[in-house]
């Protein structure tokens, strides 16, 4: 049924759909994003001890953080430029601390960067000087220490990810932004404690559940009390826009487009609009959930052949995450900061382009065989569940699975929350469980941005996690080592 929710931690289905790995120049050129990111996060933080801060350097930080690469096919230019501006702000706000602390007197410290940008830096000397740099950074680190800064470094991207969301419709918000930076700071440090460590991710875990509020408020308040979904999956007959990631703004984006174009009498035609992937979660607000321009959803777990076979334009959002680098380019655009190659990119936020592309494209020429997917969205059932509840030990199950009518597992009672949108439902479930003093054991049955960032805000707070394998272009092996070693999560 959610065949992208349920399949994209299996072998077979990463493989159609390229999330299994990344590939290792690409790998190298994000961890050089990284390493840069990594020298700011640190004079960000030695500053602001001094109650000195640089508001522009902080948000274009956690905007870095929020970007995953995961094709070969990325734009190399917007790469290159975005490092440079990236490398512009560290020495910008490095050479303030400094310049502070001698004219203050005070002792100071820097990193001790071997790498020097200039004008006509080559895509290859980036990539070998990250070669150096991660085979320098592994010898310097001990093997308990650098995983688990591995899993610090992606614990604080998904949060920037979530951060930059919320962002996007409260614009000058930035409560988390250095709390999530000062966490991201901390790979800087070899010296630390593996118990400092240990205990720092720990107490993030409650910053990223006030993240997770935050936006879980922010999609309420812009589109409404999420409701059960009677969720069309059969293509209408007209032009068409495919929207690909999981951004709700950008799709609110191109219906208000449409509306807009229309009302100028720009066309007369429907331009029909289908989600793909992630965004199936749209369908459960009342604001997409009622827009004559969303027509359903369209669409299996492998992207290049979806996009492959869609007769009309296709956009993909900021966090889209799956790889595209063997899919001929029609008419497919883009918001991500580091794009694609060959990919129309979304310039100043005008999405008239993706509508205009729609309309000279033929569309599906027929209306195919209604069939629709209902889902359940019922946080009053789940209450009551709770609410009635009377054992010490309870099993959440999240995400779609194949044994839907479990009653047990491990002989302890199973809550299948059997949805996946469950994030809000899970975190109050496991809130009012908690204060009955239930015993939790939570089980992640997929693997995805948002289940990823869920568990590891749960980390010291739940009795066990069971967690879904996920592939490695989310989450690489180290980081599964630190959670199953070091914080007793089972991988299955």
């Amino acid at each position: 049924m959610f065949e992208f929710f349920k399949n994209i931690a299996e072998k077979n289905a990463c493989q159609l759909s390229g999330v299994c790995s990344i590939h290792p120049s690409v790998n190298s050129l994000y961890e050089l994003l990284l390493n840069e990111a990594r020298e700011l996060a640190f004079y960000l933080v030695k500053l602001n001890e001094f109650k000195v801060t640089n508001s522009a350097a902080v948000a274009f930080l956690i905007e870095v953080l929020s970007i995953f690469l995961i094709n070969t096919s990325y734009n190399q230019k917007k790469y290159i430029e975005l490092f440079k501006k990236l490398n512009s702000y560290k020495m910008e706000v490095k050479n303030t601390y400094v310049t502070y602390c001698m004219n203050n007197q005070l002792p100071y410290e820097v990193i001790n960067s071997k790498f020097e940008i200039n004008d006509n830096i080559s895509i290859n000397e980036l990539i070998e000087f990250s070669q150096n740099n991660i085979v320098i950074r592994q010898k310097n680190c001990d093997k308990k220490k650098f995983r688990l800064f591995e899993l610090i470094t992606i614990f604080a991207r998904l949060a920037s990810i979530d951060v930059v969301k919320i962002k996007k419709f409260e614009q000058n918000f930035d409560n988390f932004d250095y709390e999530i930076i000062r966490f991201f700071a901390l790979t800087n440090g070899y010296s630390i404690r593996y118990e400092k460590i240990i205990r720092r991710i720990i107490e993030f875990s409650n910053c990223a559940l006030k993240i997770h509020e935050k936006l879980f408020e922010v999609y309420k308040k812009t589109f409404g009390n999420k409701e059960n979904a009677l969720v069309e999956v059969s293509p209408s007959k007209g032009h068409c826009i495919l929207v690909s990631g999981d951004d709700l703004d950008e799709l609110q984006k191109i219906l208000i487009t449409i509306q807009n174009m229309q009302n100028e009498g720009l066309f007369e035609d429907d331009v029909n609009v289908y989600t793909n992937g992630a965004l199936f979660l749209a369908h459960f607000y009342p604001y997409f959930k009622n827009n004559k321009f969303l027509k359903g959803h369209y669409g299996t777990d492998n992207a290049e052949y979806d996009f492959s076979v869609f007769p009309g334009s296709v956009l993909i959002t900021q966090n889209f995450i799956q790889k595209i680098d063997s899919l001929y380019r029609g008419e497919i655009f883009s918001n991500k900061i580091i794009s694609f190659s060959k990919v129309f990119d979304i310039k100043n936020e005008n999405y008239e382009p993706v509508v205009q592309s729609a309309l000279k494209l033929e569309g599906f020429l027929k209306d195919e065989e209604k069939k629709y997917i209902k889902v359940n969205y019922d946080i009053k059932e789940v209450d009551k569940i709770i609410e009635e509840f009377s054992e010490d030990e309870v099993v959440i199950v999240t995400g779609k699975v194949d044994f839907e009518t479990l009653s047990e597992y491990d002989n302890k009672k199973v809550l299948n929350l059997n949805c996946p949108c469950e994030a809000d439902i899970l975190l109050d479930a496991i809130k009012k469980l908690k204060a009955k003093n239930v015993k939790i054991t939570l089980f992640f049955a997929q693997c995805n941005l948002t289940s990823l960032f869920i568990a590891f805000s749960l980390l010291g707070q739940i009795d066990e996690i069971l967690f879904a394998n996920c592939p490695q272009a989310l989450i690489n092996p180290h980081v599964i080592e630190a959670l199953k070693d070091d914080f007793n999560v089972k991988i299955i």
